[in-house]
């Protein structure tokens, strides 16, 4: 089961429930350096890329690079991601 959800803090429920695959947003990386160890405590732990939580694959992106309309990055890179997803054998 795949879960698109906007934030990744509810990440150990969704695994919980089943879900093998989530992806996610929200969280900009960080937006700018240092930030994200901010944005971690309000995530779950969460803030840019690929994680392993309870037997689920989680993927947070850093998103395209805007925020409130403009582009609003300081060492943090924009990310448009492009996923393949296969059956398991």
């Amino acid at each position: 089961m795949i879960l698109l959800d906007h934030r990744p803090g509810n990440a150990r429920e969704a695994a919980a429930r089943g879900v093998t695959l989530q992806l996610s947003g929200h969280t900009h990386g960080g937006q700018i350096i240092g930030m994200d160890q901010l944005v971690k405590r309000a995530n779950g732990g969460y803030v840019s890329g690929r994680y392993e939580v309870d037997g689920m694959t989680l993927y947070v992106s850093n998103g395209a690079g805007l925020w409130a309309g403009f582009p609003a990055r300081i060492g943090v890179p924009s990310e448009i991601t492009l996923l393949t997803l296969r059956r398991a054998p």
